[in-house]
């Protein structure tokens, strides 16, 4: 089961509906002011979830009786995305898509990139996406389509310390068994070559961006 949250940060209505449709069976979470853009899109939630304190609040109301909402205290040792993350996993999802995740308040957005690890390590599939940028983390070696691409542009960054033994295949620009640590930035701006590119790596947790203008 794929879960759709939608939360607070930099997100269209025009590219909310885009994924709606892409993915029509998502159970779809509104967390916080999350809400806000929902609406916008015609799109009624199944979970509202959060302390709404920058959900505006008639909307909230408006939106309460039409859906389950999970209210959270604002005190908490976890930010909404978290906890609306958790109830997904709960609920049965295996891969949950972030969309609003990232925007003008860098701390949620790295909060939310580190949500990725959070996921993963529950066994469970976990991306982030904005109109320019799909992210997702790993931890073992994958297949890439080129045909199912995100954009033109593909970055693999370590993340956590160093992935080594990466080895890329099919790419504009290969790499053979090298190892990526923080303060380099050798695995940005590459491009598909082949139809079908290689990943692997010996140990790590590797970061990959796909990009487009």
């Amino acid at each position: 089961m794929t879960a759709l949250l939608i939360c607070g940060g930099s997100l269209s209505a025009c590219f909310l509906k885009e994924v709606k449709e892409e993915y029509p069976d998502a159970v779809v979470y509104a967390v916080d002011g999350g809400l806000t853009v929902a609406d916008a899109a015609g799109i009624v939630p199944d979970y509202l979830v959060g302390d709404f304190d920058t959900a505006n609040a008639s909307l909230v109301e408006q939106y309460e009786g039409r859906c389950v909402t999970i209210r959270h205290k604002p005190e908490k040792d976890a930010t909404d995305t978290e906890l609306a993350i958790d109830e997904a996993l709960e609920r049965g999802a295996d891969c949950i898509l972030l969309l609003g995740a990232t925007g003008s308040r860098m701390d949620h957005t790295m909060a939310n990139f580190h949500m990725l690890y959070r996921v993963l390590q529950m066994g469970k599939k976990a991306r982030i996406l904005n109109e320019n940028n799909r992210i997702s983390l790993h931890k073992e070696s994958f297949f890439l389509k080129k045909d199912e691409l995100f954009g033109n542009y593909i970055s693999f960054l370590p993340f956590f310390g160093e992935v080594t033994g990466v080895t890329l295949k099919g790419f504009k620009y290969p790499l053979s068994g090298k190892t990526l640590t923080a303060g380099i930035s050798l695995g940005i701006s590459n491009e598909g070559k082949e139809e079908i590119m290689e990943v692997s790596f010996l140990s790590g947790y590797l970061l990959m961006i796909e990009a487009r203008d």
